[in-house]
């Protein structure tokens, strides 16, 4: 099937959908660009050397566009620099003044888009120099910058911006969710934890299978610790129901190779859509089911 709409024109792709960026796998990567959407490959706290070999491994890959994304509660001028040297020209920034990032991006002839969790913030990162938005929806998983659900924050920022393209993220994990957000206005859908439950992702088997047997009302929202990031960072996560972890509210992303007992132990991040997620699939496949719009997984 396809769907052009302004998102595809401004990045080279062929589908509105674009993966949130779960893990620094090229494969996954790849997978998402080989299939028509736009890949993110998540760079933030990679050294020089693994940024890149990831970005050539996932350039080795596909030959489609692709994107990084750098969270700016840390600094990433470095992270940048390297990115734009490996002729990445798409970039994508999160929780943080972006304004020196999109200026560097567009002095090489690249493109910047910004997650944001209000109209206020979507106008600051346009007046920024932003060329996209993504309007991050309270449901979505892993860390949330605002406090607003989906529904009523993307038309929202579809009026703040407009003409700029808007992306809609938090629960969308099937053909519903782009419909829906490509109804209230949206330019494509951010897809994040539905690409985490794939078989290229980095995700212990544990994570995955967690997000498999979760419900919609098995999430929580909450602060009391992220790993790695500031006390008091919100997020959303699955709970544990490990007896080792009385909390059950310690967040963390289990990959492949860490031990059994902290897969197990930590809460794992996943937005609300995860009871949509009822198999592992790969990454294409997943991109193939969101243009379905006929109710099917």
């Amino acid at each position: 099937m396809s769907l052009r709409t302004p998102l595809c024109e401004l990045f080279g792709i062929e589908l509105p959908i674009v993966q949130a960026p779960v893990s620094y796998a090229p494969a996954l990567v790849a997978a998402v660009s080989n299939a028509g959407g736009l890949g993110m490959i998540q760079l933030s706290w990679l050294d020089s050397d693994g940024a890149r070999e990831v970005i050539r491994e996932t350039r080795r890959l596909t030959d489609r566009p692709f994107g990084v994304n750098l969270v700016l509660e840390w600094p990433q001028d470095e992270r940048l620099e390297l990115s734009l040297e490996e002729g990445v020209r798409i970039v994508s920034l999160f929780w943080g003044d972006p304004s020196p990032y999109i200026a560097r991006a567009h002095e090489a002839g690249g493109t910047a888009l910004c997650t944001v969790g209000s109209a206020a913030e979507a106008r600051e990162v346009v007046a920024a120099g932003a060329d996209a938005v993504v309007a991050q929806g309270w449901e979505a998983g892993g860390h949330v910058r605002g406090e607003v659900a989906t529904l009523p924050l993307v038309p929202t920022v579809v009026d703040a911006v407009a003409p700029v393209p808007v992306v809609a993220a938090g629960g969308i994990a099937d053909g519903r969710g782009l419909a829906a957000a490509l109804a209230l206005g949206a330019a494509g859908a951010w897809v994040g934890t539905r690409f985490v439950a794939s078989h290229e992702s980095l995700a212990h088997d544990i994570y995955k299978q967690r997000l498999v047997a979760a419900g919609t009302d098995d999430t929580y929202h909450g602060h009391f610790y992220s790993y790695g990031w500031k006390l008091g960072t919100p997020y959303r996560v699955i709970r544990s129901k490990e007896a080792w972890n009385p909390l059950h509210l310690i967040a963390g992303g289990a990959r492949k190779g860490d031990e059994e007992k902290y897969a197990r132990g930590f809460s794992v991040y996943g937005g609300q859509g995860v009871d949509k997620i009822k198999e592992i699939l790969g990454a294409g496949q997943i991109v193939q089911r969101l243009m379905r719009f006929d109710h099917l997984r």
